[in-house]
């Protein structure tokens, strides 16, 4: 259903339209910031100690909050740092009427800062257990940071989602279940996709049985588990770009129906997205065949 392809198309789309935005949004210009409508004055700072204070709030509650089920599976730095997000932007999007089309860039790249922030934790809290272990080669550490880069921009996919689910609908009660829905069925892709390319192994092994039954090479035992970290990390770093580049762009084109509604169903239009139209095409036009010949059957 998915063609990578495809998927690199829609995260270069939504990523050029995403960085000149990012850096207008930060300009620092007086006279062209809407970030002083949201923040208030020194928005910028206020940004930073959002994610800082976040961070280190759901960093903490980690290793000294209470024991629960399902406590270790949730990011509390991410939980935390995206609750105060949304609450100050649902707040200026749906209680005034200061609120327009345009202000979405700022509004989008005012959360860039902490998902940086994030991410850097993310990378930091894999790679340094395998930088303290021991390894019998070199190449170990450099598949688990792949590994870890790409979990790291999870982090962002995630909170890119979460911005979408509370900000674009006004009725709270309907954002936090659609993004509870959306963000168990991401983490169970993320689950299944880790069992099959990392903990099972699947590409690595197979390429090294073709190599040593058809060309009598036998590779090193480390390699196959090297090349299944670089798959891995290959698709879900595309996947994790495309939902991203598409959730920026469904966004930024839906943000005056948002206005004039209140909700906008963006998830459903980004899993949309995520589908290569050709294929769609090729699916309908294949099934409008079928039909015209059972429709010629009958008669």
């Amino acid at each position: 259903m998915y063609n990578v392809k495809w998927l690199v198309e829609v995260a270069r789309k939504g990523l050029t339209d995403l960085v000149p935005a990012v850096r207008r949004a930060f300009n620092d210009d007086p006279g062209d910031d809407r970030l002083v409508l949201v923040y208030g004055k020194r928005p910028r700072t206020y940004i930073i100690v959002i994610a800082v204070a976040g961070a280190g709030a759901g960093a903490l509650f980690s290793l000294f909050g209470p024991d629960f089920p399902f406590k270790d599976a949730i990011n509390w730095s991410a939980v935390l740092i995206g609750s105060t997000y949304a609450t100050l932007i649902r707040r200026y999007l749906f209680s005034g009427s200061k609120a327009q089309p345009a202000d979405f860039p700022w509004l989008a790249a005012s959360m860039v800062p902490a998902v940086f922030l994030l991410m850097v934790i993310s990378v930091l809290a894999h790679v340094a257990p395998d930088t303290s272990s021991t390894s019998d080669h070199a190449l170990f550490s450099v598949g688990n940071l792949l590994v870890a880069i790409t979990d790291a921009l999870g982090v962002a996919a995630a909170m890119t989602i979460a911005f979408a689910a509370l900000c674009y609908s006004r009725n709270w009660l309907h954002a936090l279940w659609d993004l509870a829905v959306r963000l168990v069925v991401f983490k169970f892709m993320v689950w299944l996709t880790a069992l099959i390319l990392l903990d099972i192994g699947i590409i690595g092994p197979l390429i090294a049985s073709l190599l040593a039954r058809v060309f009598g090479i036998h590779i090193p035992d480390w390699l196959p588990e090297l090349v299944d970290q670089v798959s891995y990390a290959a698709l879900l770093s595309v996947a994790y770009l495309a939902v991203i580049g598409a959730t920026w762009t469904v966004c930024r084109r839906s943000i005056s129906e948002l206005l004039e509604t209140g909700h906008v169903d963006v998830l459903a239009t980004v899993a949309a997205m995520s589908i290569d139209p050709e294929k769609t095409r090729k699916k309908q036009a294949k099934k409008a065949l079928r039909e015209q010949k059972k429709a010629l059957r009958k008669k």
